[in-house]
């Protein structure tokens, strides 16, 4: 193990969860030795606990763990985090190229394999904490566009052409994509003002990167960075949201990448199918990645 370079400009709270107590003493020592505060956990469960409890800025998982696994963890973590950016780093033994797809896939923004070298774990975390700050400075800076007008108007075209220009960076660097496509399940007219109050529960808390498109036969959405957790937790925010104010709404989800998503036209076909077999039941959303999913979300308040 190499010693650790010199402590970084700035600081970060990075919740280490490892049930190997050698490996946790180790990555303590590099990360504490570079200036970061560090808190443990000692399987998945715990994980979850002291991240609910401490909010750490950066999580670092190890993949096999008792009670929860690393992949599963990362999965709960992205998708409580909605609306923020909560890095996470996958730590293993394991590093042949499918551990790593396995682990990326499931959310985590960067794979890293075990016995750590001290000056690339330090610097991975840098990066990750470093790409937090400029999200929250983007989410969370001094001039937010309110709820209800944070998607300007357009004409069609731009927002259809802004996601298919966010597909092709998505491609390039192969970063996961999410596209909702949303409608009334009961007929109505252009004129109709339920259509203004849906379009509202849609656009309504996103994230700047998010890209919203005003259709005449409802909302498209496009959530660039987002994989299958978070887009659901997003359609469940959509559909509960409808139900308070008396609309039903269903969502139809695609997912880049997937088999079946070469193309952003590819994106947007299996989009419109999975809201047609929502729509078939009414106030439901379908999920479509590797297989169609059909959920119905409960009524409590999310």
């Amino acid at each position: 193990m190499t010693a650790a370079p010199p402590a970084p400009f700035f600081s970060g709270k990075i919740l280490v969860a490892d049930d190997s107590s050698g490996d946790r003493a180790v990555a303590r020592t590099i990360l504490q030795g570079a200036g970061f505060a560090v808190i443990e956990a000692c399987d998945g469960q715990e994980a979850l606990e002291v991240a609910a409890r401490e909010r750490p800025d950066l999580v670092i998982l190890d993949v096999v763990m008792p009670r929860l696994g690393g992949l599963e963890v990362c999965r709960i973590l992205k998708a409580r985090s909605l609306g923020e950016f909560l890095p996470v780093l996958m730590v293993s033994t394991r590093t042949a190229v499918p551990a790593r797809v396995e682990g990326l896939r499931s959310g985590a923004d960067d794979y890293l394999g075990k016995p750590y070298d001290a000056a690339e774990l330090q610097a991975r975390a840098e990066v990750l904490l470093r790409t937090r700050s400029a999200f929250s400075a983007q989410v969370h800076g001094p001039s937010p566009r309110p709820p209800s007008t944070q998607v300007e108007p357009a004409p069609a075209a731009e927002p259809l052409k802004a996601m298919a220009d966010e597909f092709e960076r998505s491609l390039r660097y192969s970063d996961p994509l999410a596209l909702l496509r949303i409608e009334l399940d009961d007929a109505v007219s252009s004129e109709d003002p339920r259509r203004d109050q849906a379009h509202a529960i849609v656009t309504a808390g996103l994230r700047k990167i998010d890209l919203a498109q005003r259709r005449s036969d409802g909302s498209a959405l496009l959530l660039p960075s987002t994989h299958f957790p978070g887009a659901l937790a997003v359609a469940e925010r959509i559909i509960r949201g409808g139900r308070r104010v008396g609309l039903s709404l269903s969502v139809g989800v695609s997912f880049f990448p997937s088999k079946d998503t070469n193309t952003f036209e590819d994106m947007v076909a299996v989009a419109e199918a999975s809201l047609a077999r929502a729509r078939a039941d009414g106030g439901k959303i379908c999920l479509f990645q590797y297989q169609g999913y059909l959920y119905a979300p409960e009524d409590a308040t999310p």
